[in-house]
């Protein structure tokens, strides 16, 4: 395939996963109304330096991604595709990015292929269609690391490289903070150690690119610290990112597989080449330096990220840009040579069959098993998707058991773009039933009493605040104990906190009435005979677990 014909192929690939009906569905609770009511409220501000939400200043996260979406907000206006574009443009430059670099690596047709894996990957397409920082990263750290392996290769361009590995960093600090400068950073000095090779960090090459480091990086923090002090280092610095890392912010997920249990299905439905992939690694870290710099770069962020006790799918969303370079190189090789030998022809064949087993069997869990509890209504809504995902996954199981590689991996593809389009046509209408408060919210607007206070749950606050435009007047929720004063690992202080069913009692108290948009396991805590709201709760809407209802008052 000539190159032409790589670029157009890669191009309708990225069409259809990441932006085709991209603004379709309505923002998904809770990450992406944060970022979008931050982003409106900073584009209403004309406020390009400070991120804002609920009208005072935050520091989740740096500046680099608001840019981008600020910019997406004044061209498209305040909606999902605007909110979204700025991620689903990184993922199409981090593909084509893999492209380019897999070329240079390793051949034209492996980088071709590491793009389409890329490209296909089942979490890689979910969360390029999302709002949210680590599309962004993962570009700006792939990048980096790029321009760091190139400069080890080609001594006579080194200082450009090296220029370019900073420049690359310098955003991915701006975009996510010390994280972006440490993964790269982890990675190269592993990578230098273990072969010996000469360090490209000297010369002209490693001047420049630390002042251009800081020309990019340096000015917006500067100004952060200039403004805001040691609020803004404890905030942000030792809030965000030490804290993160020392305690655990999402118990459930604070496990030591959970990352290879994320990235392994994350890879549906290419698993069968993955786990090729990965044992050919292995095998050639000895012999063959590519993979060992591919080992450099996983192998110890991988730990990092295992030990860190907070962790969330997003966190090591670049190893994706990693493994599918790999799995480039082994599917360019099964291309010219085929299998390596018959027990990698039997491990891909047999983790094709499990993969299909295992989707099918997903399929019959969900709708055969799983009790139909309110919290599984949207899952038991999703089986039409999987059993049409077994179905078109059998598809590509049969051809790769016949050894046809080429049309394995065309069905393989064609496989996710079947799941993008079942997912916008066939429980689209569901989808924001399940995920979304904006249409609960548009009937809160309606239904609304004048002077009457709003209060919700505190899952849903910032999207309460970014589709009704105002700021609820109490966050409800349930303190596990004394110490627990508000919900948030990032505390919101103009929210004001309504601790239980007293608190909440307490303030309808003072009014005539108080609207409140809850979550149904919320209201449930407000129903039961015991508590001081029990008889003066009046449903008005309902949409999946989130509720609209009016307390009465004591006035």
């Amino acid at each position: 395939m000539s190159t032409r014909s790589q670029f157009i192929t890669l191009l309708a690939i990225c069409t259809v996963m990441f932006w085709w009906r991209l603004g379709h569905l309505p923002l998904i609770d809770p990450d992406e109304p944060f970022y979008a009511e931050t982003t409106k409220e900073m584009v209403q501000g004309n406020e390009w330096l400070t991120p804002t939400i609920f009208g005072e200043r935050q520091f989740e996260k740096p500046i680099f991604f608001y840019w981008q979406s600020m910019i997406a907000m004044k061209i498209f206006g305040d909606n999902p595709f605007a909110c979204r574009a700025p991620s689903a443009a990184a993922a199409t430059l981090l593909v084509f990015l893999t492209w380019w670099f897999g070329r240079r690596m390793f051949s034209p047709r492996a980088g071709f292929c590491a793009a389409v894996v890329l490209a296909t990957g089942v979490e890689y397409v979910l969360m390029s269609r999302l709002m949210l920082t680590d599309i962004c990263l993962a570009l700006c750290i792939s990048a980096s690391v790029f321009c760091f392996w190139l400069a080890t290769e080609e001594e006579d361009k080194r200082d450009r490289w090296m220029i370019l590995h900073f420049v690359a960093s310098a955003f991915a600090m701006l975009t996510k903070g010390p994280i972006g400068l440490l993964v790269p950073t982890i990675g190269s000095i592993g990578y230098i150690w273990l072969t010996g090779k000469r360090s490209p960090w000297r010369g002209k090459g490693l001047w420049i690119g630390i002042l251009a480091w800081l020309a990019i990086a340096g000015p917006w923090y500067a100004v952060m610290f200039q403004k805001y002090g040691m609020e803004y280092w404890h905030r942000f610095f030792v809030h965000e990112n030490w804290e993160r890392l020392t305690s655990a912010e999402h118990k459930h997920s604070n496990h030591w597989y959970y990352y290879l249990m994320i990235l392994t299905a994350g890879s549906l439905p290419w698993i069968p080449l993955l786990i090729a992939a990965v044992v050919r690694a292995v095998k050639g870290l000895k012999t063959d330096n590519r993979m060992l710099f591919m080992a450099c770069w996983f192998v110890p962020n991988l730990i990092f990220f295992t030990i860190c006790n907070s962790k969330l799918p997003t966190y090591t969303f670049f190893f994706f840009v990693t493994i599918a370079l790999l799995m480039g190189h082994t599917m360019d090789q099964w291309i010219s040579n085929g299998f390596r030998s018959k027990g990698e022809r039997v491990l891909a064949s047999s983790l094709a069959v499990l993969q299909t087993v295992l989707v099918l069997g997903a399929a019959a869990v969900v709708s055969l098993i799983l009790p139909p509890k309110e919290s599984n209504v949207f899952i038991k809504d999703l089986v039409p998707v999987i059993y049409t995902l077994a179905a078109f996954i059998s598809v590509p199981m049969v051809l790769l058991l016949m050894r046809r590689t080429v049309a394995w991996a065309g069905a393989t593809v064609l496989v996710t773009a079947v799941i993008v389009i079942v997912m916008q046509y066939g429980v689209d209408d569901k989808i924001p039933i399940y995920t979304s408060t904006r249409d609960i919210a548009a009937e809160a607007v309606k239904v609304r009493q004048p002077g009457e206070p709003l209060v919700t749950s505190s899952f849903i606050a910032r999207a309460v605040t970014y589709y009704t435009g105002k700021m609820p007047e109490g966050v409800l929720f349930f303190p596990s104990g004394p110490e627990h004063l508000q919900p948030y690992f990032t505390p919101h202080p103009p929210l004001k906190m309504v601790r239980g069913a007293d608190a909440l009692s307490e303030l309808a108290s003072k009014q005539h009435s108080v609207l409140c948009i809850l979550l149904s396991h919320d209201l449930a805590h407000l129903e039961v005979p015991a508590s001081p709201l029990h008889g003066r709760i009046e449903k008005l809407h309902t949409q999946g677990s989130r509720n609209l209802v009016r307390i009465k008052g004591g006035i």
